[in-house]
Formats: structure tokens, C-alpha cells, sequence
């Protein structure tokens, strides 16, 4: 019977192609130095690499796409692997139990939350760090020492709807984040260039528009939906417990964000930074604390 592995696999493949598409965009764009369209890395293409007529970057959203869609399939297939080993499980489409599971779905999110922003802000510059992202991610995943693949029962404290809903609530907001923290390094870049902040707005404003979805799911997510979970799993809605603990920091940080924004315009140079700490803070939240500190979370 072919099994997940398979096409989690082939979408590793697919997103090496699709990063190397976006990548080959980024450098092979004709380049206009700080244009109010360039939206590129900043590196320069030679006059025989213009010459190339590919559209590198529509390619890369194609690859992209197609390989989303062999993504969703390793998840379905992976929901009916873990539902035979605990029955439990086929009553809820979501594969999110453990860490090997959640890297291929975040996987799977992190490009469709791409594209979505790429249909309201077309600065395809930005596919490069989504797709590299998610690559990375599944990667990852086929190490068996970080993220062991073997489908087991679950766990009692996991069998609620409202894990569920909270792992996933939090994965589209966490999805959203990368999107902007890739976004934000190519605001970064472009200002280290020294490019004025008109010329790049269409970046940070894509950079915003990602922490501002982000934000209410992965706080809802965790704070809310997280809290009912827990009050259904270890009879309180808070233990300050470390994962919940630093998940509500990655989210103030954000919140400060939100704040600092409004109070200093986006073009302050704080604010750009605060988004790649929020997403630095997310990652360890998410990662950092089930490897290097002990907790109620610790069997993720």
C-alpha cells in the first residue's frame, strides 16, 4: 500500500523546484535599482540572463501549487495511517499529534498561505523564503531522531476535537507569520541597500497584511482554544506551563508589533525587527521548547 511517505517525498522535490523557480526569478528579473517596482533581492542579472524569456516566477507559483496538491494527499494518507492505529482519529481530518506530523501539514500551509498573499500582493521575490521554508520543514521531517515517523495510538489527553481545532487554528496563523517573516527579510535586505521606504511599501504592507491574519488565529488558537483543551485535559485552562508560556510571548511580541506600527509609522526600522523576533519567538515555541525544556507538551 503506498504510504504517506511517498508523497511527502515527492513534495520535498517539488518544492526544491519551486524554491530554484522563485530563486531563478529573483535573479534573472531585469533589475531597476530602488524602482517603485522592483521587488527583487537586489541581485543584479547580466544582460544575457534578461535575455531569458521564462517567467520564472509565475513557474515557481505553478510548481508551487502542484506541489501543494501532492502535499494534501501525504496528509490525508497520513490521517488514515495514525487512524489505524488508533480509531479515534478517523472522526478528525488532522494529522497533528506529533512533531513529524505537524512539520508536513505546516508544510502544506505555509505555500497556499503564499499564494493567498501573492493574489493580494504579486512581489513573488517572497516565494523564494516560502518555499525554502517549507522545504527545510520536510527535510526535517525525514530525520527519524527529530520527528519519529511511526503512526502509534494517541494518547488520551489528546483525543478532543479541541486539539484539533487549536493545533490547527494556531498552524494557519504560524503560516500566515512565515509568509511575513519572509517578506520582512526582503524589506530588510532592500533597506540595507539603502532603498527609501517609497520604493518598498508594497513589501511591508504584504509583511503587515500577513501578521495581521496571523495574529487572531494563532492567539485565539492558543489562548482560547489551547485553554479549553487544557481545562478538558488537565483540569485548568492555564498552568504556565512552558510551551504555553513562551507561545504567549511569541504573540505579545507581535502585539507590540500591531502597536509599534501604528504609534511609528511603518517605516521605522523597529518594526521590521520586532517581525523577525515575533517569528524567531513562534519558531521556538513551536520547536525550540520540545527539545530543550520539559512540560505538559513534551510528548509533541
Amino acid at each position: 500500500m503506498i504510504d504517506s511517505t511517498l508523497f511527502f517525498f515527492l513534495s520535498t522535490i517539488g518544492y526544491f523546484f519551486a524554491f530554484l523557480c522563485y530563486l531563478f526569478y529573483v535573479v534573472f528579473k531585469p533589475h531597476t535599482p530602488l524602482s517603485n517596482n522592483s521587488t527583487s533581492l537586489g541581485i543584479t542579472a547580466t544582460s544575457g540572463a534578461s535575455a531569458i524569456r521564462i517567467d520564472w516566477g509565475k513557474w515557481g507559483s505553478r510548481v508551487t501549487f502542484a506541489t501543494m496538491l501532492v502535499a494534501f494527499i501525504g496528509v490525508i494518507l497520513r490521517t488514515i495511517e495514525i487512524g489505524n492505529a488508533s480509531n479515534w482519529v478517523m472522526n478528525v481530518f488532522l494529522p497533528v499529534t506529533t512533531t513529524y506530523e505537524t512539520l508536513a501539514f505546516f508544510s502544506w500551509l505555509i505555500p497556499l498561505a503564499y499564494l493567498i498573499m501573492e493574489r493580494m500582493h504579486p512581489i513573488r521575490s517572497v516565494g523564494v523564503f516560502a518555499t525554502g521554508i517549507a522545504l527545510v520543514m520536510l527535510i526535517v521531517a525525514s530525520f527519524p531522531d527529530i520527528a519519529p515517523r511511526q503512526a502509534s495510538p494517541i494518547v488520551p489527553s489528546l483525543q478532543s476535537y479541541w486539539l484539533v481545532i487549536h493545533v490547527l487554528s494556531m498552524i494557519i496563523g504560524m503560516a500566515f507569520f512565515t509568509v511575513s517573516f519572509g517578506s520582512t527579510t526582503l524589506y530588510v535586505i532592500r533597506r540595507l541597500r539603502g532603498a527609501s521606504f517609497d520604493d518598498i511599501r508594497r513589501i511591508e504592507e504584504m509583511t503587515y497584511r500577513g501578521i495581521a491574519l496571523g495574529f487572531p488565529f494563532y492567539g485565539i488558537g492558543g489562548l482560547v482554544f489551547g485553554g479549553i483543551w487544557a481545562k478538558e485535559a488537565w483540569g485548568a485552562y492555564w498552568e504556565w506551563d512552558p510551551k504555553e508560556t513562551a507561545m504567549l510571548t511569541a504573540w505579545l511580541v507581535y502585539a507590540i508589533y500591531l502597536h509599534a506600527r501604528v504609534k511609528w509609522g511603518p517605516q521605522a526600522k523597529i518594526v521590521a525587527w520586532l517581525s523577525i523576533a515575533g517569528f524567531l519567538a513562534v519558531m521556538y515555541a513551536w520547536i525550540g521548547i520540545n527539545y530543550f525544556v520539559g512540560g505538559l507538551h513534551s510528548f509533541t
